[in-house]
């Protein structure tokens, strides 16, 4: 008798899986793009910094730019980088994997409310209040802030970058933009360095830190910033002093020193 209660336990146990594994569930309702209008280009907006934290408080300000970076390899971290017609800007959506869902050339709209401009060596970002002394804006990582003032729009092409083929052009207008300098020198890497960084090492207690390589246009010196974190952190350099290259990434600024931020290894082009 007991085998028998056992049997038909065991055939109600398979009958209720298999009715449970033919269970329909709900699909996910799909993702709705944005649609906004501008209000103010990003070249403006910057404007309202003016050399000390400014919260915006102005509800009406719309911001449209396309996407011009990603975090993919390691070297760009928690942060976007968008860029309109007029400027580029840093917005500081502090979370990894943005590369997931926010594509190169996908359009995003910021509606910065609540948010605050800052700078971080002279460089303008947009993000969360800063408590903080030495840093005048924080990420903007609370998931709630993101999704009342960072807005997905539609995908599209990756921008082109803008040529840089003179030192002249090398100025703040160009900080946060997609640029490629073209035909510049390499000079070194700072301290010898011969990789495009130093990655992390359980195993000999070596830190992560960044490398910087230097290329020469004109009379300017751009440094190339290479994340410690990133992919490619420990592939050799490989150029020889004056080899020439075009170089692609995002153009920054730290204090004084203008320094470029490569997206992967796929912006380093050696001209033969």
């Amino acid at each position: 008798m007991m085998k028998r209660i056992i049997r038909y336990s065991t055939v109600l146990l398979a009958v209720c899986a298999a009715l449970a594994g033919c269970k329909k569930f709900t699909e996910p309702e799909p993702y709705e793009f944005a649609h906004m209008e501008p209000t103010m280009t990003l070249a403006d907006f910057k404007a309202l910094y003016t050399g000390e934290p400014t919260e915006i408080k102005d509800d009406g300000i719309v911001l449209e730019g396309k996407i011009i970076s990603s975090d993919r390899s390691g070297n760009v971290y928690r942060t976007l980088y968008i860029e309109d017609s007029t400027a580029g800007l840093e917005v500081k959506i502090g979370k990894t994997g943005l590369y997931n869902d926010y594509k190169l050339g996908q359009t995003l709209y910021v509606k910065p409310q609540g948010l605050w401009l800052g700078a971080y060596g002279g460089s303008v970002q947009l993000g969360a209040r800063s408590y903080e002394d030495r840093y005048e804006t924080s990420w903007i990582d609370v998931q709630a802030l993101i999704d009342r003032t960072i807005f997905r729009g539609e995908f599209g092409e990756p921008l082109p970058p803008t040529d840089i083929v003179e030192d002249t052009q090398v100025t703040d207008a160009m900080v946060c933009r997609y640029v490629r300098l073209v035909d510049v020198s390499y000079q070194g890497g700072s301290d010898g360095l011969r990789t495009w960084a130093v990655s992390n090492d359980p195993y000999t207690g070596r830190e992560a830190a960044y490398g910087e390589q230097n290329f020469g246009l004109g009379k300017t010196t751009i440094v190339v910033r290479t994340s410690g974190y990133a992919s490619f952190a420990d592939t050799e350099v490989g150029l020889d002093i004056g080899t020439r290259c075009n170089l692609t990434g995002i153009l920054t600024k730290f204090n004084q020193t203008y320094q470029l931020v490569l997206l992967d290894l796929g912006g380093v082009e050696v001209i033969e």
